[in-house]
């Protein structure tokens, strides 16, 4: 027994209303989903300029950061004490080929006693050069974005 179908897809009449409810609200949220989350970070506010203790010349280097109420970062998280800190920098400089360089991003507000006292730290753990970043380009060379001069 053979039997009939009837039903032939695709045959009748094209529907453009699903597919613009998708696409809108596909839309809606590639416009404001930078809006619906908020980025997790410490507000660094960089002093103007640019200008950096040392020079770059494409070797790694390590990063730390200090907000305005004197906060370290260090790898993406806060550092509770600066004896943590060295014991990490002077593990990370003792590695085999570990970078030798430090990367220092202080808020404008940080005293230039912290700076020093991080400075005699970075020696302490090994470390050889000490870049003090400004809010000109970074050690790559790029320009950060959201300032301008």
């Amino acid at each position: 027994m053979k039997f009939r179908r009837t039903l032939q897809p695709l045959k009748g009449q094209f529907e453009l209303a699903p597919y613009l409810c998708v696409v809108f609200v596909l839309l809606f949220f590639m416009l404001f989903g930078g809006y619906l989350v908020l980025p997790v970070g410490t507000r660094l506010e960089l002093p103007a300029g640019g200008w950096r203790i040392g020079s770059w010349t494409g070797e790694p280097f390590l990063v730390v950061a200090v907000d305005a109420g004197e906060q370290c970062y260090f790898e993406n998280q806060i550092v509770p004490d600066l004896a943590a800190l060295r014991d990490r920098l002077a593990a990370r400089a003792a590695a085999p080929r570990g970078p030798r360089r430090l990367y220092l991003q202080a808020d404008r507000s940080v005293r230039h006693d912290k700076l020093q006292e991080l400075a005699r730290l970075a020696r302490e753990a090994g470390l050889s050069e000490i870049l003090l970043g400004g809010g000109g380009a970074d050690p790559a060379g790029r320009a950060p974005a959201g300032n301008s001069p």
